[in-house]
């Protein structure tokens, strides 16, 4: 089972340490680039990932608040998004994606509202775009980079 654990200056010198492992798939800012978002763009969290009872992260992920722009000054209402998630290379091919990602829509859901729910991949990175669309993801649009926009349709829960 895994855990979304607050960014604290005890555990934050792990944000820099998460790392996809392969350049080509590591196509979204870096992982101090959202946690200083979280920290100044209202409605965007960020979070360490770690597997219940571990003393390490496995994964950094952000989500909230789905943005139009770049600059995140235009929120989209009514729409919330998995902004970031980046699972440790050693980690990953073990499920830790799906199960991250099925967190944060347990998440989301708990929000105050009703919101649709819509994350990004890099158009290259096939294996994400599979695992949202196992999920009840389906292309919706681009985002503000040009990338395939996937809102969730289904009740993967």
């Amino acid at each position: 089972m895994l855990t979304f654990q607050p960014i604290t200056p005890e555990n934050e010198a792990h944000v820099a340490r998460i790392f996809a492992g392969d350049e080509a798939q590591y196509w979204v800012h870096y992982n101090t680039y959202w946690l200083a978002n979280s920290r100044t763009v209202p409605g965007v969290e960020a979070r360490l990932i770690y597997e219940a009872g571990a003393s390490e992260p496995l994964g950094f992920i952000a989500y909230g608040q789905h943005y139009a722009d770049e600059a995140l000054t235009e929120a989209v209402p009514d729409s919330l998004e998995i902004i970031h998630m980046v699972i440790d290379a050693p980690h990953q091919r073990r499920g830790y994606g799906r199960e991250a990602t099925l967190r944060a829509i347990r998440e989301l859901r708990d929000w105050p509202g009703q919101h649709r729910i819509v994350i990004a991949h890099n158009p290259s990175n096939g294996p994400a775009r599979s695992l949202y669309e196992s999920l009840g993801f389906a292309l919706c649009g681009e985002n503000y980079d040009g990338d395939p926009l996937l809102e969730l349709r289904g009740d993967p829960l």
